[in-house]
C-alpha cells in the first residue's frame, strides 16, 4: 500500500473523529447534560456609590442641580442614580460562553470536514487511461496542420 493511501486513511479517520467529537459536544451542551468551557468569567461588581453624593431621585430640583454641576455623575457608579441591570450579568456571560463555545465547535467541525475530504482525495486512486492510437492521431494531425 503506498504511503499516500496510508496518510489518506489517517486523515480521513482523524477528520471523522473530530467531527463526531465536536457534534457530540454541541449536542451535550445544548441539551444541558454538559457545561461549556468557561471562556468568559463573571466577576462580582462592586457598587462603589459615594454616599455623600447620593441624590434623591424623587426631588426634581436636586436632580436638576446635580445635572447642572456634573451631567455625567448621574450615569457613573460614583454616585447619583444607578442604572438598572436589564440582563443579569451571569446570564449574559453564560449566553456569551455558549455562543463562543458554539463557534469553536463549528470551527472544529469544519476542520474535521476538511481533513476528511483531503483524506478521501488521497485514498481515491487517480486513473488515467491513455489510448495509444488516439495520441498518435492527435500528434499526426498537429504535424499536418503545421505544415
Amino acid at each position: 500500500m503506498p504511503s499516500e493511501k496510508i496518510i489518506g486513511y489517517v486523515l480521513l479517520g482523524v477528520g471523522i473523529f473530530l467531527m463526531l467529537v465536536a457534534a457530540f459536544q454541541i449536542i451535550l451542551v445544548f441539551t444541558g447534560k454538559a457545561q461549556p468551557i468557561k471562556i468568559l468569567n463573571t466577576t462580582a461588581q462592586n457598587n462603589n456609590q459615594n454616599t455623600s453624593k447620593n441624590i434623591d431621585s424623587s426631588n426634581p430640583d436636586e436632580l436638576l442641580k446635580q445635572i447642572q454641576e456634573d451631567p455625567l455623575s448621574l450615569l457613573s457608579s460614583g454616585g447619583g442614580v444607578s442604572l438598572p441591570n436589564l440582563i443579569d450579568p451571569t446570564v449574559l456571560y453564560q449566553m456569551l460562553n455558549l455562543t463562543v463555545y458554539y463557534f469553536i465547535m463549528q470551527f472544529m467541525l469544519g476542520f474535521g470536514y476538511k481533513l476528511a475530504s483531503l483524506g478521501v482525495q488521497m485514498v481515491r486512486p487517480l486513473k488515467i487511461s491513455v489510448d495509444q492510437n488516439r495520441i498518435s492521431n492527435v500528434v499526426n494531425s498537429t504535424k499536418n496542420s503545421t505544415q
